[in-house]
């Protein structure tokens, strides 16, 4: 179950139009939880960094989405670690160039949309 999950992720990624280049950095699948990092190289020159740690259910349990302009700078983090207590939607928040802002948690899909539309 995990396994497919992953595959479901490359897959988006590989089929997307703003991607030109899929690096897996790493995966593992155990029985009970499962990882995968990933970076995306996009179309108009910046990154996608993607990491998803998850249970067997498929529940993320640790998760950021981190997209870098062609410098590398940060243009917008997306993470659930738990050091922004005061944010409404803790532990999921956002980074931007604007500070730290409330945020749902996002699925790999809806990030990937958000790089495409800029």
């Amino acid at each position: 179950m995990i396994g497919d999950y992953f595959d479901f992720l490359k897959r988006i990624a590989k089929k997307s139009p703003e991607v030109v280049n899929f690096r897996l950095i790493r995966e593992f699948i155990g029985v009970n939880s499962g990882f995968i990092r990933f970076v995306l190289e996009l179309r108009d020159g910046c990154e996608l960094h993607v990491f998803e740690y998850i249970d067997s259910s498929l529940h993320k349990i640790d998760y950021s989405y981190h997209w870098l302009n062609k410098e590398k700078k940060l243009i917008t983090r997306w993470d659930n670690a738990p050091h922004h207590s005061e944010i409404e939607t803790f532990p999921h928040h956002v980074h931007n160039g604007e500070g730290i802002k409330p945020s749902a948690e996002p699925s790999f899909a809806e990030i990937l949309k958000k790089t495409g539309e800029n």
